[in-house]
């Protein structure tokens, strides 16, 4: 994405591109060569067979091409991810390099026009010789008279995984010709189909047509992304300009020359080059002289490349390179002998913010496998903002804009290393972006200052006001699956010298921070409270608090201050080991301003204006008429009516459970998709929670919808169906129920009920009171409600093992097996989409079906083989529901029941049907 980063994001809030791409996840430790040592044909006995006719159409003393190194393990079980790279090759014709790790190998496709982001087009795939995984780091000019001769990028480079069946091997996939993928990468992201055709290239050797198709998804664009992010993630060169890479660095020392920049003696190391530091101020402010960039929150970094591979320097003089092998790759490809670059290491989150929670994974991590594991899901960046020498010049006696002007020449990749990119003059302006984004402040440096190794007054610091440090006083018990504590207690000191109870924070801490929190706390512990007594227009102190003493200090990321001077929805990002408790001090009020070390050297100014109020929690609904289900007329805002009335009954089961919605931009016979990850525009009022997906890499912010507004906006979005986790925030590993999906494609509803009665009666034998629904669609969804004390493995075999029990009552009518061919007209018993991060139809939710059916509740009276789920729908589920005055479905949330009880009387009927010895 290169400078259409954050940065652009907020001086350029309608690119979309920039939103979408930021949050790019690379994987590149996944590759195992380097750009100073590829791998040459000899040197190893076991080179995988598969590259075989790669090496036989190369001279290993001809190309730099890396000839594959030791076969890597391909581990005992199918291959659901791995590696994909892109490499953009202008030989005789200009062509795309498709290229996915499986099997050892890099399968290679060469993509004629690249890959697209619009899923109308089909891009032609041909498939051409594996290729070694070392060739995943490879960029250069193949010499004239080799094979495939001319320059070659790496244009993109990521992760991939199998989404559809997700448990499908990625081989056994492409052997049958067809693949589901979804690409995690710095330009492609979402889900691609790679399906072969029946024609085939012409030529000496036939070669298979694939067809590379984007699907419908949040990142599908019209956009052309090979024409408007030509370069690479890699050196940031395009195909044409790595034929000349040293050009560059000849123009800016011929420039630096002209400047009569000084020489630099010697090598260059880290103790020859202090870093410059910045002080903090109250306010942001505008001055011609001075430039604003974002304040990023990370580690300090020291580049250095002396004729060598990268070193990269902590603030501490260690050295922290095998930490990100990522930054150090993209480095090492940049086509410059000697330079020293000053930057910032970050993890962003989905929206490109940084993340230092992420980024503490990473800090302390030495060991060069165990990094390049972490790096998997946990990307790093390196935001350069300086330029502290190149070539044989040192360029700290110049001015910083002149720095930066070369620096922006020399760092144009898209990867892993970015330009930290600036504003003049309107520091106001920009400080309220960035506080709108989230981020912790911004950086004001003078135009004309010098590199001054040392803090100074030329760089100064803002931070939003939102973030602050609090004295850690205590905390709360645990609650459900949360270990060690529930939630700190946090203080602030009055100007009398006493310690103030502000609030708690119970978000925003790892599995490591809870338990090392939790000891430090216990080491400090203290009968009575440090807090002095709450005033009456005050937040009361948690009356089973524990306390400790007040020694140590953390910084909290929050929205507001209340009226009672607590803080708001607030996240813990970070202890502080060594910061001054006393220093945390309270002011009224305390969010609007910290205790800061200077003022902004430029003339005061008025005081802001109050901040606007919150926009009331109301949609404006776009496009009512739009028709949605063209047979009966029905239109979006009849969509939008319907989950305002029946708010009421849905809201309960969607209550902190995330939701992944279906959305139909255009109605039920328009093209749809997937929506799990929240788009960037979701206003504040509506509840995101931000969940890492080990499928997807990251973390992705699913909704949580809590009001009739929230469930009015998503329908307005064009989302029809809801499907919610089985599981809450919070204790998202313990389901709250038994759940069985009864699908009877390929046979009838009725036989569906039958099936549903049969679930039932079982269950009944096992003294478990089960609820019963409609899917919606033909299907029956049977729910037991459960003490969420269980992991959904424990939940899942139970299930199957009911299942199983209920196949052999009636085997005639109920399989479990999931393929539609041999299940032979028999009703399907789902119990597969019990587990961590599936999702099942929410109750009441609307169905893209003809007629628009619901998911219906239904009493036990009910479920009778004469159902038609055709009749409620979201024109008579409203009524329905305000007659029956009471929700038959609600024993799913409220029947908290126990397996151990149901366990033996299990294994009994089991006994009896002799499916157990």
């Amino acid at each position: 994405m290169g400078r259409r980063g954050l940065f652009h994001q907020l001086i350029r809030p309608e690119s979309k591109v920039a939103r979408r791409m930021t949050a790019g996840a690379l994987w590149n430790t996944l590759f195992r060569g380097t750009l100073a040592h590829p791998a040459r044909h000899g040197q190893f006995p076991d080179l995988p067979m598969a590259v075989d006719e790669y090496r036989r159409k190369r001279h290993v003393e001809r190309t730099a091409e890396p000839f594959g190194g030791p076969k890597a393990s391909e581990g005992t079980g199918p291959q659901r991810a791995g590696m994909f790279v892109v490499q953009k090759h202008l030989a005789r014709r200009l062509h795309y390099d498709f290229r996915l790790e499986m099997e050892g190998v890099l399968r290679s496709w060469a993509v004629p026009r690249g890959p697209s982001l619009n899923p109308v087009e089909r891009r032609l795939a041909v498939t051409v010789e594996d290729h070694p995984l070392e060739y995943a780091d490879f960029e250069g000019v193949i010499p004239p008279g080799n094979y495939g001769a001319g320059s070659v990028i790496v244009w993109d480079r990521g992760r991939y995984s199998v989404i559809d069946p997700p448990d499908t091997d990625a081989a056994d996939a492409v052997r049958r010709g067809k693949l589901d993928i979804e690409l995690r990468g710095y330009k492609l992201r979402g889900a691609y189909t790679l399906v072969r055709t029946h024609l085939k290239s012409s030529g000496a050797q036939a070669s298979e047509n694939w067809l590379l198709i984007k699907k419908r998804d949040q990142y599908a664009s019209g956009e052309d992304v090979t024409a408007t992010h030509p370069r690479s993630v890699l050196s940031g060169l395009t195909v044409d300009e790595m034929r000349e890479a040293g050009e560059l660095a000849k123009q800016v020392i011929a420039d630096l020359k002209r400047a009569h920049a000084p020489r630099l003696s010697g090598r260059l190391e880290a103790k020859k080059f202090p870093l410059s530091l910045a002080r903090l101020v109250r306010e942001p402010f505008d001055s011609d002289k001075w430039l604003f960039e974002i304040k990023y929150d990370g580690v300090r970094a020291l580049a250095i490349r002396d004729r060598r591979a990268v070193a990269l320097y902590a603030r501490s003089g260690a050295v922290i390179t095998e930490r990100y092998p990522e930054i150090a790759l993209a480095f090492d490809a940049l086509p410059y002998e000697r330079f020293v670059m000053d930057g910032e290491i970050v993890a962003l989150d989905d929206k490109g913010r940084p993340d230092f929670q992420a980024l503490q994974r990473r800090m302390h991590v030495s060991d060069a496998s165990a990094a390049r594991r972490l790096s998997l899901s946990i990307p790093a960046y390196d935001f350069v903002f300086d330029l502290l020498a190149f070539d044989d010049f040192d360029l700290r006696p110049l001015a910083l804009e002149t720095r930066k002007s070369i620096l922006a020449r020399l760092i144009r990749g898209e990867g892993p290393v970015r330009y930290c990119d600036h504003v003049t003059g309107k520091g106001k302006a920009f400080f309220r972006a960035v506080s709108q984004a989230g981020l912790e402040g911004m950086m004001a440096k003078r135009r004309e200052s010098p590199y001054r190794g040392a803090r100074s007054s030329d760089w100064l610091k803002i931070k939003c006001p939102l973030v602050r440090r609090f004295v850690i006083g205590g905390w709360t018990d645990p609650a459900g699956s949360r270990t060690h504590f529930g939630a700190l207690l946090l203080g602030l000191y009055d100007p009398n010298g006493e310690l103030r109870f502000v609030g708690k924070v119970g978000t925003g801490f790892s599995a490591g921070t809870l338990e090392e929190l939790y000891r430090l706390m216990r080491e400090r512990t203290r009968k009575t409270s440090p807090f002095a007594k709450p005033r009456a227009s005050e937040a009361p102190i948690p009356s089973r608090a524990h306390f400790c003493a007040p020694e140590m200090v953390c910084e909290v990321r929050f929205a507001e201050v209340t009226n009672d001077n607590s803080v708001r929805h607030p996240s813990f990002l970070r202890l502080l080991p060594g910061a001054a408790p006393e220093q945390c001090r309270y002011e009224h009020p305390f969010g609007a301003r910290g205790a800061l070390e200077a003022k902004p050297p430029v003339p005061e100014t008025p005081a802001r204006a109050a901040a606007p109020a919150r926009k009331p929690a109301v949609v404006e609904i776009t496009n009512a008429d739009k028709v949605f289900w063209p047979a009966e007329g029905y239109t979006k805002g009849a969509l939008v009516a319907y989950y305002r009335s029946i708010a009421r009954w849905m809201l309960p089961y969607l209550k902190d459970r995330p939701v992944m919605v279906v959305r139909y931009p255009d109605g039920i016979e328009g093209k749809s998709f997937f929506q799990k990850d929240a788009p960037e525009y979701v206003p504040e009022w509506i509840r995101t929670e931000r969940i890492y997906s080990e499928d997807s890499g990251r973390e992705i912010a699913f909704f949580i919808l809590e009001s009739a507004e929230a469930l009015a906006y998503v329908a307005n979005l064009g989302a029809i169906a809801l499907h919610m986790w089985s599981s809450r925030v919070g204790q998202l590993e313990r389901p709250d129920w038994l759940l069985f999906d009864i699908d009877p494609k390929g046979s009838t509803t009725a036989n569906a009920v039958r099936v549903a009665r049969q679930v039932i009666a079982v269950l009944a034998k096992l003294k478990l009171r089960a609820v019963v629904k409609t899917s919606g669609q033909a299907g029956i969804h049977v729910f037991a409600g459960l003490k969420p004390i269980y992991t959904y493995a424990q939940a899942r075999n139970f299930a199957e093992l009911v299942a199983r029990l209920v196949v052999h009552r009636i085997p005639e009518l109920a399989t479990i097996n999931r393929d539609v061919a041999s299940r032979k007209g028999r009703v399907y018993i789902d119990y597969l989409q019990l587990g961590y991060g599936k999702t099942i139809a929410a109750p009441y939710t609307v169905r893209p079906v003809p007629g628009a059916r619901v998911s219906a509740p239904l009493r036990a009276k009910e479920l009778r083989v004469s159902l038609d789920p055709g009749r409620f729908t979201i024109k008579t589920m409203a009524r329905r529901m305000a007659r029956m005055k009471q929700d038959p479905f609600i024993g799913a949330l409220e029947d908290r029941q126990a397996l151990e009880p149901a366990l033996a009387l299990l294994e009994k009927e089991l006994g009896r049907a002799k499916l157990v010895s």
